[in-house]
């Protein structure tokens, strides 16, 4: 109950987090804006750490009302030299984040300033150990560019608000060294924004659940290990996934990675920083790794993991240095100029340790194409270099849908078997992407340790079976998909549309009984109901003199989420109309919910701005238990009368030519709330309403069972025709008969 607690409160950290981020962009693509967030936040992170390294150990001194942050920049100068040494950077009291925050709105040249300051981050550790985790860290922080305004005052104004906004972010206090909550809250951030960046930016990222997989496999056994690797490490969420798996000082030696992208390296030494991950612990270096490898001092590695680009150009035979390079030249060829997934395969086997383990996310159509790939591919088989292959769902990750393989590369294998998974199934569904649960990863996990067979699932296949299909790595060729297909009973089936044939005629039966009912005016019918309750007719009163209007609050893309604050949008009145009852609308997050107007039960709620003048008015009468939030676009109409009845005049040709006249707009056809409250409605007494309502209510639940039992036909025959069309296919023998 307490771990659900806790997560509970993670996510909503989590969402409290991204709103403060979105909203700081304003008319900025986040995708562009990301690195002032990202990089701001950092900034605060290393001012927060420095203060409270120093004022922690003056306090154990006995200085106990010491705070560096109050402390004169003259002073603090004599700790620089030995604070770069142990912290691996320096910052002036007068440059921490909390002072520069504090004047930030008064600062005309706040944009210098952080440009300065900056600056001095960076060469603070010129010449020391540190330099290359520092140099250039602050690139992409362009304090004078246009995104951030036009003139010099709105990009100071925007960057005020920046530093204001980050240092609302709960990520903890200094007394409590909270680090974990910035490097939690960071991945949550660049998870958000790769999920919005589409095919642009989403391939930096490897999402959480993917990574955490790649980790496992790869440490099976292991408790510590001396050194983890990426050649290709992104913004190096995989490189940090052995923290959370192994622990913090599990990681001997440290974390080494390469990165090609620039923005991408800076973001990556940022995130080891906010993982509490100190300079000397990591190396990641910013060049091509296939051309320009920078590890080779440190390799090999008893960790591999990666996600490297799919299908990339390279050099390959055009640089005539490449066959010659240790890492390739095994093989006797060079993966194809326009594929480069191969070479990445052998550039972390060979910088594999003996005893370690290599997991590699790769492009499914390395395991079965020809040509060079093939005969690599017999290289790594034949000198028994696989250890697993598993093939993965798709839609798992950032800018791509595509179904995605995992490779298992060992040096030291005990037998030369490869195991196949196919985990094509293991996931869920959230928002856009497809996920891979806890449970789901423990099942892959479970079956690459314990190496078992298990139906339509796992195969260990010899060397001589992944030979005789020559070399084919193709999951689907070892483990048998599982047929799902339903098993037809045809007796069964047409006893089936038989009944459903006999339901329609009754509820045929039943439809025209109440349009008799309706037509022949028979006794206690509604004219006489109207004669004894209205004997001089029926009166038409505005809207105002039986309810309120009001109008909806503002959502956001943002706003929407799996689960949360139930609430009805106006694009969903436009399809759902007429449903009374139903929390399943969708749903916006609580921060979203407290500046929400909501519609209580028996209220009706109306969407009163359109592109179409047939769906403006078009509304929900809301039967629900609890209360449920409306979008502006939609009017709430609190009132004391029947509600479905009047939803169902809302809906009727009666009131058609009163929605064109209080409509207006052209592109956008809008009805204010004011106009709402002059609608002049029919409005018998409440016992006239409800048979109204009783009516209407059951021949329309008449038709709707009818066209469900319709649709549920139309079904049935089509099996039933596929049953018969397969069967004259199936070419029986002559004494067999076709049923």
């Amino acid at each position: 109950m307490a771990d659900n607690k806790k997560e509970q409160e993670r996510e909503e950290l989590h969402r409290a987090i991204w709103a403060i981020a979105d909203e700081l962009r304003g008319a900025v693509d986040g995708w562009d804006f990301k690195n002032y967030v990202l990089g701001t936040m950092f900034y605060r992170y290393i001012s927060e750490n420095l203060t409270n390294y120093i004022n922690r150990g003056e306090q154990a001194a006995g200085n106990l009302d010491f705070d560096y942050a109050r402390m004169s920049d003259v002073d603090a100068e004599e700790a620089r030299e030995g604070l770069v040494e142990e912290k691996g950077f320096f910052i002036l009291p007068s440059e921490l984040f909390c002072n520069v925050r504090a004047r930030a709105s008064m600062d005309v040249n706040l944009n210098e300033t952080l440009e300065r300051v900056f600056r001095h981050i960076e060469e603070s550790a010129k010449g020391s150990q540190s330099e290359s985790s520092f140099a250039g860290l602050f690139d992409d922080f362009d304090v004078n560019s246009n995104k951030l305004g036009s003139t010099v005052a709105r990009r100071n104004e925007r960057l005020a608000k920046l530093l204001d906004g980050i240092a609302l972010m709960r990520l903890g206090s200094v007394d409590e060294h909270d680090i974990d909550a910035f490097g939690d809250a960071y991945e949550y951030l660049m998870t958000m924004y790769a999920s919005n960046a589409g095919k642009s930016g989403g391939e930096f990222f490897t999402p959480a659940d993917v990574s955490e997989l790649l980790t496992r496999l790869g440490t099976v056994g292991k408790k510590k290990i001396n050194k983890v690797y990426d050649p290709a490490c992104g913004s190096g969420s995989l490189l940090l996934k052995a923290l959370k798996v192994l622990g913090k000082d599990a990681v001997v030696t440290g974390f080494f990675g390469q990165e090609i992208n620039i923005t991408t390296y800076n973001l990556c030494r940022i995130n080891m920083f906010l993982h509490d991950v100190g300079f000397d612990k990591f190396d990641v270096a910013c060049e091509d790794t296939l051309t320009n490898p920078q590890h080779w001092d440190d390799e090999p590695f008893e960790l591999i993991v990666s996600n490297p680009p799919y299908s990339i150009k390279w050099p390959g035979n055009d640089n005539p240095l490449l066959i010659n390079d240790p890492r390739f030249s095994p093989a006797g060829v060079l993966a194809p100029k326009s594929k480069a997934d191969m070479a990445f395969i052998m550039h972390a086997l060979s910088w594999l340790a003996p005893n370690g383990t290599a997991a590699i996310v790769c492009f499914p159509g390395i395991m079965y194409r020809g040509g060079a790939e093939k005969k690599i591919r017999k290289f790594l088989i034949d000198n028994n270099y696989i250890d697993c292959v598993i093939q993965l769902p798709d839609n798992l990750f950032f800018g791509t849908s595509i179904a995605t393989c995992i490779m298992v590369l060992k040096k030291n294998k005990p037998d030369n078997q490869v195991l196949f998974i196919d985990a094509s199934n293991e996931f869920v569904k959230v928002t856009n992407n497809n996920r891979l649960t806890y449970e789901n990863i423990e099942k892959i996990v479970s079956c690459f340790t314990e190496r078992t067979e298990e139906v339509y699932f796992s195969h260990v296949a010899s060397y001589d079976e992944v030979m005789q299909n020559d070399y084919n790595l193709t999951v689907s060729r070892y483990v048998e998909p599982e047929d799902t297909r339903e098993k037809i009973d045809i007796s069964t089936l047409t006893e089936r549309i038989l009944l459903t044939i006999q339901d329609q005629n009754k509820l045929r039966a039943e439809i025209s009984q109440i349009i008799e009912e309706v037509r022949t005016d028979k006794k206690n019918s509604l004219v006489s109901l109207i004669e004894k309750y209205c004997p001089d007719g029926v009166q038409y009163k505005a809207l105002r003199e039986v309810a309120t209007v009001s109008r909806g609050g503002s959502f956001q893309k943002k706003d929407f989420l799996p689960a949360g604050i139930p609430c009805i949008h106006y694009g969903q009145i436009y399809t759902k109309y007429g449903l009374f009852a139903d929390s399943t609308f969708t749903f916006i997050s609580r921060e979203c919910a407290q500046r929400q107007k909501f519609a209580k039960k028996n209220d009706i709620v109306m969407a009163v701005t359109s592109e179409n003048i047939d769906d403006v008015c078009k509304c929900v009468g809301w039967l629900g238990e609890v209360d449920i939030a409306v979008s502006g676009h939609s009017a709430i109409i609190h009132h004391n009368q029947n509600p479905k009845y009047l939803v169902y005049y809302f809906h009727s040709e009666a009131f058609f030519a009163q929605k064109r006249m209080l409509a207006h707009g052209t592109k956008v056809i809008e009805v204010t709330p004011d106009k709402l409250l002059d609608l002049m409605v029919p409005l018998p007494p409440i016992e006239v309403q409800n048979e109204i309502v009783k009516i209407l209510d059951a021949y329309t639940s008449s038709t709707d069972t009818l066209m469900t039992k319709l649709t549920e036909e139309l079904e049935a025959c089509k099996k039933q025709y596929e049953y018969y069309r397969d069967a004259l296919f199936s070419f029986a023998a002559e004494n067999e008969e076709v049923k």
